[in-house]
């Protein structure tokens, strides 16, 4: 009597919490090019979510936070609570001020991201999150690591760290001209968009001597210092040709990639 075939295993499913629906198409494509049967849910808020996750649990939840009425961090509070929920890996791509996202990365199996996020590292990021929400088990960490912030925020795969390295690599030149020309004219707000944008960075790859001296510059932004200000600006710069360089060494970056 011939063998019954093996039951084939069930799809992984994926829910979406985005309100733009230029991100959505976005994710979705993303989702289902990465994950070939993928089941895709979308909600526009936290609620909708809510009633998606009432009826079936997925296994990966990718997040905004600023939404129309219940938001992805009430969203966050409910599920990390939940029992039957709070294994879920949730990859939370936002741009909220690094500021109001730093409690949540103390949520386990949250991880945070800035808007833009390219799209092949988020295929990277869906991936990992699926692999080890499935077996249990993370990668061994790396030896060449900036920090182990750097591990505890993007996860402990050495391509996906080589990914993003790679990417700061290659943004730290545009970062440092357009910082020194803002610098320059005085442009003020656009330095404050600035310390904005790099304290997330410096808070994702655990720079903390990044973070410090964007807080500084922000600080003598606040006071109106001028001079105070061109200093500050030009230490953060600094800062950022440094850290190119470290991710330049530990990753090979030159010699691999250019």
């Amino acid at each position: 009597m011939p063998t019954p075939p093996s039951p084939r295993p069930a799809a992984p499913r994926a829910l979406v919490v985005e309100d733009d629906p230029l991100y959505v198409t976005l994710y979705t494509e993303v989702l289902a090019s990465t994950v070939p049967g993928i089941e895709i849910e979308h909600a526009a808020n936290g609620y909708a979510a809510l009633l998606h996750l009432a009826k079936q649990r997925p296994d990966l939840i990718l997040l905004d936070l600023h939404m129309p009425g219940f938001n992805g961090f009430e969203l966050l509070d409910i599920v990390k609570r939940k029992h039957g929920l709070a294994d879920v890996p949730i990859l939370v791509v936002s741009s909220a001020a690094d500021e109001t996202t730093q409690p949540l990365r103390e949520l386990p199996g949250v991880h945070i991201f800035a808007k833009p996020l390219r799209p092949e590292l988020l295929k990277k990021l869906i991936r990992q999150a699926l692999s080890q929400a499935s077996t249990g088990t993370h990668p061994a960490r790396s030896r060449r690591l900036v920090s182990a912030r750097f591990a505890a925020f993007v996860g402990e795969d050495l391509d996906l760290q080589r990914q993003i390295a790679l990417q700061f690599f290659d943004l730290a030149p545009d970062r440092i001209a357009r910082i020194a020309d803002a610098a320059r004219r005085r442009d003020y707000p656009q330095l404050r968009e600035w310390c904005h944008t790099l304290t997330g960075t410096g808070s994702m790859i655990g720079a903390e001597a990044l973070v410090q001296l964007v807080a500084e510059l922000r600080q003598h932004l606040d006071d109106g210092e001028h001079a105070a200000i061109a200093d500050a600006a030009e230490a953060v710069m600094e800062e950022l040709r440094q850290i190119a360089l470290v991710f330049d060494r530990d990753f090979d970056l030159y010699g691999n990639a250019h």
